[in-house]
């Protein structure tokens, strides 16, 4: 999938991590603007983030940039078939700064970790989404994903 004019996908690495941290605050107080504190996402970026688990990022080559600058994320992981025991790929994150979306970014960027998927062999790829995140429904389910099953949480307070 192509992107438009103006941007670039590339490959992060180790050293992205500050980068990434960024995106995930942004995503979480963006989709929770009633929480305060999101420091645990710190410990879980620090426990999940491997190279065995690839980044993506967006950058805009707008001629104003001096250099290129990051405003999409696309993480990766691993995870299990709960049914059949099969690893596949899990996207643990995409997130897209708000003056960019709509653009076909986050396409691009899913496109990307479809790739890499495919390309150990892996049969699907998995994530989750907030049920309140309409945006992000609509662009899976026109992507192609299927609800798989449903995460119920039972508060015990």
């Amino acid at each position: 999938m192509l992107l438009p004019n103006g941007y670039q996908i590339r490959e992060g690495s180790r050293s992205d991590r500050p980068i990434l941290l960024k995106f995930t605050y942004l995503a979480y107080q963006e989709l929770f603007p009633t929480l305060e504190n999101f420091s645990y996402l710190s410990a879980t970026v620090d426990t999940y983030f491997s190279s065995a688990t690839p980044l993506w990022f967006a950058e805009t080559t707008e001629v104003a940039e001096t250099e290129p600058r990051s405003i999409a994320v696309c993480w990766v992981g691993n995870a299990i078939d709960p049914v059949k025991g099969d690893r596949y790929a899990q996207i643990f994150l995409v997130y897209v700064d708000r003056p960019h979306r709509r653009k076909g970014i986050a396409s691009a960027l899913i496109d990307r970790a479809q790739n890499w998927a495919r390309s150990r062999g892996d049969r699907q790829i998995g994530l989750m989404v907030s049920s309140n995140n309409q945006p992000a429904l609509n662009l899976y389910n026109n992507l192609g994903f299927e609800n798989s099953f449903q995460l119920k949480i039972k508060s015990l307070s």
